[in-house]
């Protein structure tokens, strides 16, 4: 058998190098690949997690029907905040803001409802104030909205913000029996009650991820006034039971 000259060997070799080298770059790209992928598909489930109660609760109000009075602002104002995903930028304290102005939007149209339709003398007051200091912070949010320029981040971080108000709203529906009959100076309290209750909630989950000292400082605010509120609400209830 004739045997292979140097020239021959050699050039076996190279290729063999060569072939290696290609099995290894291949080999690495779909390792990065994968890690990639598995990435894309951790961030993808984050932020499914953050937003699927919102989207559950979506479903749920198309199968409650047409809402009319308190409820159906309350409907509306949790419809619009779930409208906001395709708004969020990553940046906790700019995506707060906007939230908590379509929040205090929600009260403000609660309030005008029960000042147009109510009779009870104190729930009337309770909503001139909260037509007023609604209004003040509304206008206070977007001031920062305007002047505050957005850092990039994690979406799904600040969305995370929603998840206890959409799953009190839950709550909420399971025990819309209770509301059966309520007249707008109850229904008023009723909701303002849940109302509060969510967006201080939204209040405490973005304090534990807000950076700026203006919106941290709002944010206590909100739940500051808002629990005292909430006392108010539930004070008169208590002593105008239907």
């Amino acid at each position: 058998m004739k045997k292979p000259n140097n020239c021959t060997l050699l050039l076996e070799s190279k290729l063999k190098i060569f072939i290696f080298f290609l099995a290894t770059v291949f080999f690495t790209i779909s390792c990065n690949q994968g890690s990639t992928n598995a990435s894309d598909e951790a961030e993808t489930s984050s932020e499914t997690t953050a937003t699927e109660t919102m989207e559950d609760h979506s479903q749920h109000n198309m199968n409650t029907g047409e809402m009319s009075g308190m409820m159906g602002h309350m409907h509306q104002n949790m419809e619009e905040m779930h409208g906001m995903k395709a708004k969020m930028t990553g940046d906790p304290d700019y995506d707060f803001a906007q939230m908590m102005t379509m929040h205090h939007q929600g009260a403000v149209r609660m309030a005008e409802d029960e000042i147009a339709n109510g009779t009870d003398a104190k729930m009337k007051e309770m909503a001139q104030k909260t037509m007023k200091t609604n209004k003040e912070d509304i206008q206070k949010l977007q001031d920062f909205t305007k002047t505050h320029k957005p850092t990039k981040g994690d979406t799904a971080t600040t969305m995370q913000m929603m998840q206890p108000m959409s799953k009190m709203m839950d709550d909420m529906h399971q025990n819309m029996g209770n509301m059966g009959g309520a007249n707008t100076d109850h229904s008023f309290a009723q909701m303002m009650i849940h109302h509060h209750e969510m967006g201080n909630e939204m209040a405490r989950a973005f304090l534990k991820q807000g950076k700026t000292q203006e919106m941290k400082q709002m944010a206590q605010k909100t739940i500051d006034e808002q629990e005292k509120e909430i006392q108010e609400f539930r004070n008169w209830l208590d002593q105008n039971k239907q």
